[in-house]
């Protein structure tokens, strides 16, 4: 990634003009700024000339090049000292030139911070569970830093970047090093709510690597060896670039800010019109509760938090909590750059799900989320609205055209089409839910998965929309005047079925162990309701298997023995195997899968509920008696075919025709999954006849349980 090195800026020391140059637009990434610097090396001596006057400048230095010179370090932990030392003398030359400028001449997009190392060296975070200990890490501090503070321990919550180090120079240390810098960079967005993309660097020996984690990629830089002045000076430009860049460049989302004297977050949402903007109606909410966080380095990193629109008055604590009153969904999801082409915009399935379920009488007994405001994070850049998308972060086609390497192989050239293009969206929501794992009793479990499924059908029918992600993350429990009732969320793999793209349908989509058979197979059978169907059933055994009690669950050990667990630890053709055997017939579906069902009923009996409920939803979708046998199951099978005549070849004699016939029968492929899509509409409509019966016994039962102060015995009444 040489044109990071090369287009950061050139030195601490250089000129209030250079440092000031707003004439050409930033992109969101340091890796990307345009260079109009001038070489450090005209600096050099006005550096020296500081060194000479300045103690702590000069013990800096003097410690420094004991990792410049590589003669006397023989351990990592000789590493830590002189490479903290090199960063601190980085940032006192920043200070000194900060302070000296000018507020009248600066540019006030210009950033205004140090980036100082931690003090304490191989420790462990305090606010993570992780066991890891880590070398060093970075942080931000304000101008007037004093430099005096020799206790210096960064969490997760305020790390501008963490830094692996290595004694080991060569391929195999940085590998190492690059692992652990991806464990660290997950704990990052775990702890970080407006963190957009994560900064890492390596030290293997006298050679430094900065990386860059996206949501997709991971990207960084060639070595830069310290021993060698290009190497120092390239790491240096590295280090003064994160001083005097933009927020939105160090990976922090501008449209987020922590609140310290009220200590709760102000979060702004585009309007209702789906935008932000210059002369747009951005709305402000304000949250403490983190319901959901990003927790993997790589994909949507979506985040939920529960929030309202008072503005509050007093610090928020445990005695003055914020009550909240919806529900934020920020997400990175794949997009089309024009937002008008894309399919999968959830903000758009969204609004057609509140148009049109509002006005229909069937959905009046059915919870489904209502979208107060959503669309596409913008934010301000150089004075200008950009929309927060992964082009904003990398420039469009830029990957293509650096030296750069990357993790998963992702650098290839991206057009219009790029299917790893993602766009910022936040979307304000209502009514607030519990996770799937809050359920208290089988009841309440049936109860909510035949309510998320009532409203699946509801989109179908009503919005032609297709959820395509039937996962345990997008089931909500919904409590009201202790009913427990289901609520199905998460649009961002829906389309709508009147739109569909060509070969849109054929794509995988949705949550692994959930994942229908003919989604899994990527076959090329067009994806219909059945296959959401299909992984409504894998959830309900999985759950089944596991317990949907919450706190009396099977432990991890426990589960990882049984058949079921394939659906979840093993690979894709696995996963796709063991389905297959499972689903095959009712045989194998009771002995493979049901008889290993949890027992939850009252004083240790099986849950007759749920077994009837998996057992008819399984022979409705693998042994619909309306099919023939021949579409039973989950593999093909030959079928023998009356002989017809066929016209093979024709000949001409005589001005007349020969018509040759086939006098023998011939046998033909039947694929189960081909046949039952084409009746899916009929199937999907008994299916959901048994979803509404369990689910109007499951109300009656939580009514007559509420009525008994939570009497939940009476699960057992099914049969």
């Amino acid at each position: 990634m040489e044109s990071y090195l090369d287009t950061a800026p050139s030195s601490p020391a250089q000129s209030v003009e250079e440092m000031g140059d707003t004439d050409k637009p930033r992109p969101d990434s340091p890796m990307q700024q345009s260079s109009t610097l001038t070489d450090p090396s005209s600096s050099t001596q006005r550096a020296g000339d500081i060194v000479d006057n300045c103690t702590p400048l000069k013990e800096k230095l003097d410690k420094a090049r004991e990792w410049i010179l590589w003669q006397t370090i023989n351990n990592e932990k000789a590493m830590y000292g002189p490479i903290g030392a090199f960063i601190e003398y980085v940032a006192l030359i920043v200070q000194e030139k900060l302070i000296s400028l000018d507020d009248s001449s600066s540019d006030n997009d210009l950033g205004r911070r140090l980036v100082l190392p931690s003090t304490k060296f191989d420790y462990n975070f305090s606010d993570t569970d992780d066991t890891m200990r880590i070398g060093m890490g970075l942080a931000r501090a304000n101008i007037d830093y004093p430099f005096d503070d020799n206790c210096r321990r960064f969490s997760y919550y305020e790390m501008l970047a963490v830094l692996v180090i290595k004694l080991k120079g060569d391929e195999d240390g940085f590998k190492d090093a690059f692992k652990r810098l991806y464990m660290n960079a997950r704990e990052m967005y775990q702890q970080q709510h407006n963190l957009r993309f994560a900064w890492g660097v390596t030290v293997c020996g006298r050679l430094v690597r900065v990386c860059h984690f996206g949501h997709d990629r991971a990207i960084f830089s060639c070595n830069m060896d310290v021993t060698t002045p290009e190497g120092r000076r390239s790491f240096i430009k590295v280090l003064v670039n994160w001083s005097f860049c933009e927020e939105s460049q160090l990976g922090r989302d501008p449209t987020m800010e922590y609140l310290h004297d009220l200590r709760c977050w102000q979060i702004a949402c585009p309007s209702e019109k789906g935008c932000m903007g210059e002369g747009a109606d951005v709305k402000y909410y304000y949250f403490s509760t983190v319901r959901c966080q990003a927790e993997r380095v790589f994909g949507r990193h979506t985040r939920c938090f529960l929030a309202t629109d008072i503005v509050p008055t007093a610090v928020v604590s445990t005695t003055n909590p914020l009550i909240p009153t919806v529900v934020i969904k920020d997400s990175w999801a794949f997009s089309k750059r024009n937002a008008s082409d894309d399919a999968c915009d959830e903000v758009r399935s969204l609004n057609k799900i509140k148009e049109g379920l509002s006005a229909q009488a069937a959905a009046k007994d059915i919870i489904f989320p209502k979208i107060e405001a959503g669309g596409r994070v913008s934010f301000q850049r150089n004075g200008e609205w950009v929309e927060d998308t992964t082009d904003t972060m990398y420039g469009k086609d830029k990957l293509a055209e650096n030296n750069t390497d990357t993790v998963n192989g992702l650098d290839e050239a991206r057009s219009d089409d790029d299917p790893l293009f993602r766009a910022h969206r936040r979307i304000v929501m209502s009514p607030i839910g519990e996770s799937l794992c809050s359920t208290k009793s089988v009841t309440e479990f049936v109860t909510v998965i035949c309510d998320a499924m009532r409203c699946h059908s509801a989109f179908v029918d009503h919005c032609n929309i297709l959820h395509r992600d039937i996962s345990d993350n997008n089931i909500l429990v919904v409590r009201s005047e202790g009913i427990a009732r289901g609520m199905l969320i998460d649009f961002d793999c829906a389309i709508d079925l009147k739109q569909k793209e060509p070969g849109n349908l054929h794509k995988v989509t949705g949550t692994l162990p959930y994942v229908s058979i003919n989604n899994l197979s990527e076959s090329d059978v067009e994806r219909t309701s059945l296959d959401d169907w299909e992984s409504m059933l894998c959830l309900i055994c999985w759950f089944a298997t596991r317990g949907t009690i919450s706190g009396k669950r099977r432990e991890y050990e426990e589960l990882v023995k049984l058949p079921i667990a394939a659906w979840r630890h093993d690979s894709t053709n696995g996963m796709i195997t063991a389905k297959m055997s499972a689903f095959s017939s009712p045989e194998s579906f009771m002995s493979t899968i049901v008889n290993n069902f949890k027992p939850e009923g009252d004083n240790g009996e099986e849950s007759n509920p749920i077994k009837n409920l998996a057992f008819l939803l399984y022979k409705r979708l693998f042994q619909n008696p309306d099919l023939t046998p021949d579409c039973h199951g989950t593999f093909e099978k030959r079928k023998h075919v009356e002989p017809k005549r066929r016209e093979l070849s024709i000949k001409k004699e005589l001005d007349a025709y020969e018509l040759c016939y086939i006098s023998s029968k011939r046998l033909s492929r039947v694929n189960p999954f081909k046949e039952r899509a084409e009746k899916w509409k009929e199937i999907s409509k008994q299916l959901l006849a048994f979803a509404n019966a369990f689910w109007e016994k499951a109300m009656d039962l939580q009514k007559k349980a509420n009525e008994a102060n939570g009497n939940t015995a009476i699960d057992n009444i099914y049969q």
